[in-house]
């Protein structure tokens, strides 16, 4: 993709977003005055039940334009040093598992050091995290390992799903490529997208017993 259709890929996000985001918030904002008005009466438990729905729908496509925007932007790090395991804790710690799953962490890299932007680091083991037990139907154990090697560190999140298609393996962070039904496809994108904006990379080792999904980056 060259500079040219980068931006004009950035513009159409952003009128996009802009123009989506504004009704979403309306239909919200009415969503919530319907509820609170009929509360009083003693609200229906089907009435109550599709306000939920609305309201589950508008944050979900609140989040997918958020991913759209995010995916469109530059990525400007602002990298700081720090031990990877710690970091890693910190974002499995933060992570919010559905009922019926689990993580499992495994610190390995002992007191390396990685520099990178934090934030960035976090949010790409949430979108690895959130495809492992997306394949795993949202329950059994992720397991989150770290360790590191010849001046690299990796960070591996491993799902017990099926394996992912051979016919898509190679692409599988390409941006819109997703073998679900629900959803855009971008989340590995924005893995990928992040850790070579921190100069790292990023890979996945499948089977038909389950994936690994890999975060590299330098040693500090």
């Amino acid at each position: 993709m060259d500079a040219e259709q980068a931006e004009l890929i950035r513009r159409i996000a952003s009128v996009v977003g802009h123009e989506l985001r504004n009704p979403m918030a309306v239909i919200n904002n009415s969503a919530y005055f319907v509820k609170a008005k009929l509360a009083g009466a003693g609200l229906d438990p089907k009435v109550e039940k599709h306000l939920k729905i609305i309201e589950s729908e508008i944050t979900r496509a609140d989040k997918l334009i958020g991913d759209i925007l995010t995916y469109s932007r530059k990525c400007e790090p602002l990298p700081d040093i720090r031990v990877l395991d710690a970091l890693v804790k910190e974002a499995v710690d933060s992570y919010v598992v559905a009922d019926g799953g689990k993580i499992d962490f495994k610190p390995g890299a002992k007191d390396v050091k990685v520099k990178v932007d934090v934030k960035m680091l976090a949010d790409s083991i949430k979108r690895l995290l959130d495809n492992a037990f997306d394949v795993m139907g949202g329950k059994g154990t992720a397991k989150v390992v770290t360790s590191a090697a010849k001046g690299e560190i990796f960070l591996s999140v491993m799902d017990i799903g099926a394996g992912v298609d051979a016919k898509v393996k190679d692409v599988l962070f390409e941006p819109f490529v997703t073998t679900k039904p629900r959803g855009l496809g971008l989340g590995l994108a924005l893995a990928r997208k992040l850790m070579t904006a921190n100069g790292g990379k990023t890979d996945c080792q499948t089977s038909p017993k389950g994936s690994t999904f890999r975060l590299i980056l330098p040693q500090a």
